[in-house]
């Protein structure tokens, strides 16, 4: 899954009331197993990134799903 559509379903997600997060349980444990798939993803590519620019732009992309996956386990 693309980065792009992996943020459009978190943000989705999070924007559900809390009652319905709950009832979505299954919802939130694929959201979860995408986001760290992806995560193990990124730390790949920038260690095997030879430009400083672009390991740059895929450490805040991992920043920000790091903070997504903590969010979805509170």
């Amino acid at each position: 899954m693309n980065i792009e559509k992996l943020f459009k379903k978190v943000e989705d997600f999070f924007c559900l009331d809390e009652e319905v997060q709950e009832q979505k349980e299954e919802k939130k444990e694929k959201l979860k197993n995408s986001l760290v798939k992806k995560i193990n993803s990124l730390k790949k590519k920038i260690k095997h990134s030879e430009s400083s620019d672009e390991k740059k732009e895929f450490k805040k992309q991992l920043g920000v799903l790091k903070d997504f996956l903590k969010k979805l386990d509170e």
